[in-house]
């Protein structure tokens, strides 16, 4: 059951990962039809260079929003061990290891590939999980790291804020080239027509593609943490680590509210805090901390 569920949550994974590449093509084709076809390419052009900066830059950048400070064995022995252990269970090199101040209880992995990864926890976590529930913790960002989450969940991530830079960056350029005076008639022609379709594409990106680009970005998050979860299980040998910390979770969960507004943070994090309902795990991108364990509890059953 538990190497089912890993298979069918990279299939489902993958499904989502294509149809976020034909949106990207979709609008590169609709930009060049309604503008030109350079300005198709241009946008196919500038997205490559925003990923690739993402994609290398995306540790630097997570730990400088969180405040994370790299920890060596000496300064925390208990956290960095249980980062060792998971790492020898995985097969993977030992991760940098970081603690964030944050008093939520969360923590995130990074890293284009296990060989270049970092695994954050934040002191809010270290203070409520006794060892077992940290453990699974630590195995399920360990996970992660193994199955390339968070190469998958940066570039999604990426994507999202890609679409959202460039339909804003229309709307600006119509909006600027609408006020802007022109006496000429090649300048009017400019002025409302190049300016009103900028308008209208990227009306239509922020109002159409970013929606879908969003639910495909959370489809996407919600797949690799029930995939993690079950990695979890997996390298610990103990179901009770990993589904103990997320009933604890669940105990304390109203006590925090969601004050972390970074895409990529969100989309990595163990755990988001909200209120549970239908919708709200539509529009999250991790599933409701109920809907986790009952899965672990079916995957153990079996």
């Amino acid at each position: 059951m538990l190497f089912k569920q890993i298979k069918q949550n990279k299939r489902n994974t993958w499904i989502v990962m294509i149809m976020f590449v034909l949106l990207l093509l979709t609008i590169a084709v609709l930009l060049s039809a309604c503008l030109t076809p350079i300005v198709g390419l241009i946008f196919l052009g500038t997205g490559l260079i925003y990923l690739w900066r993402v994609y290398f830059n995306a540790t630097r950048h997570l730990m400088t929003v969180t405040n994370a400070k790299e920890i060596k064995r000496a300064d925390n022995p208990k956290l960095y061990e249980l980062v060792e252990e998971m790492s020898l269970a995985a097969g993977l090199p030992m991760p940098k290891v970081y603690i964030t101040p944050d008093p939520i209880p969360n923590a995130f992995a990074t890293g284009r590939d296990p060989e270049h990864a970092s695994l954050a926890v934040t002191q809010g976590l270290l203070d409520v999980m006794n060892q077992d529930e940290l453990l699974g913790v630590i195995g399920h960002e360990m996970s992660h790291i193994r199955n390339y989450d968070v190469r998958v969940t940066t570039i999604s991530s990426g994507l999202y804020s890609f679409i959202f830079l460039a339909a804003i960056w229309l709307l600006g350029l119509g909006w600027t080239l609408l006020t802007t005076s022109a006496e000429s008639l090649l300048g009017k022609a400019i002025k409302y027509g190049l300016g009103g379709l900028c308008l209208i594409v990227g009306g239509g990106l922020l109002l159409i593609a970013l929606p879908i680009a969003k639910l495909l970005n959370l489809a996407t998050s919600r797949q690799r943490e029930y995939l993690a979860d079950v990695g979890s299980v997996d390298l610990t040998r103990n179901p009770d680590c990993i589904m103990s910390a997320l009933r604890k979770l669940q105990q304390i969960d109203s006590q925090y509210i969601e004050n972390q507004d970074d895409l990529m943070v969100k989309a990595l994090a163990f755990n988001t805090y909200k209120v549970k309902h239908w919708w709200t795990n539509l529009l999250s991108d991790h599933p409701t901390l109920d809907k986790r364990i009952d899965r672990l509890e079916h995957t153990a059953d079996m």
